[in-house]
């Protein structure tokens, strides 16, 4: 991972903190949030190179935002490859 630590950028993922990232020269932002209603945990990734609005790319709903986290890492998202697969070339940023 450029910009940041894999560690410390999963820690974040597993508590559902806004991440932004670039891969492939597109930029992402994933969250998570716990609903009150259902006390269930949603995690969602965003393509937001250009701010359109549209449907999430990936969105995963679970009892814990861990499993939300794990289900991300290894979910075929870019052509076929997991985050993990792909992290070596994530640039880690900011808005």
């Amino acid at each position: 991972m450029i910009g940041g630590s894999i560690s410390k950028f999963i820690d974040q993922l597993y508590f559902g903190q806004e991440i932004v990232f670039s891969y492939n020269g597109r930029k992402y932002f994933i969250q998570g949030w716990r609903s009150d209603d259902t006390e269930q945990a949603t995690m969602v990734l965003d393509d937001v190179t250009e701010l359109h609005e549209g449907n999430y790319l990936w969105e995963y709903h679970a009892a814990k935002m861990s499993e939300c986290a794990e289900a991300f890492l290894v979910a075929p998202i870019w052509n076929g490859k997991d985050f993990l697969q792909i992290e070596n070339d994530v640039v880690w940023t900011d808005w």
